[in-house]
């Protein structure tokens, strides 16, 4: 069965860490395991970050919509933006990877299963993560 938890943020960097706080509550319910729901919560700040800063610019009155669809063996949380997106087909990282800015897609498809970019039906830009988490085996 799936469940849906919604999200909406104003685009200000002081809210990033409340999908992350989302994300632990819902899935420690569920038995993920912490490693696995740390990992997305990184990836999923990349995503909000990116969402606010990029997509909406930081701009009063557009926000962040964050959805978090769980199944029993995975959560997939969607960002959506109100900005015009980039060419994600296109993207090369950088290779300068110490510098300050710039790793954020690097980290999201690292700690993630499934990576997606694109539009939403009404024209907003996504980004799709999907990771794949098994119940709690951590020894913590």
């Amino acid at each position: 069965m799936s469940t849906r938890v919604e999200l909406k943020l104003p685009s200000r960097m002081e809210y990033l860490g409340v999908p992350d706080v989302v994300l632990l509550e819902i899935g420690g319910e569920r038995g993920f395991s912490r490693r696995g729901l740390e990992e997305l919560g990184t990836a999923i700040i990349e995503a909000c970050t990116n969402a606010m800063e990029h997509g909406n610019h930081l701009a009063d009155g557009l926000c962040i919509e964050i959805w978090f669809d769980l199944e029993d063996d995975r959560i997939t949380v969607t960002v959506l933006d109100q900005g015009p997106g980039f060419d994600h087909v296109a993207w090369m990282p950088s290779e300068d990877l110490m510098r300050q800015r710039g790793r954020g897609i690097l980290i999201m498809r690292e700690f993630t299963d499934e990576l997606e970019f694109g539009r939403y039906a009404d024209g907003r830009f996504l980004i799709r993560l999907v990771k794949l988490l098994g119940p709690e085996a951590d020894p913590e």
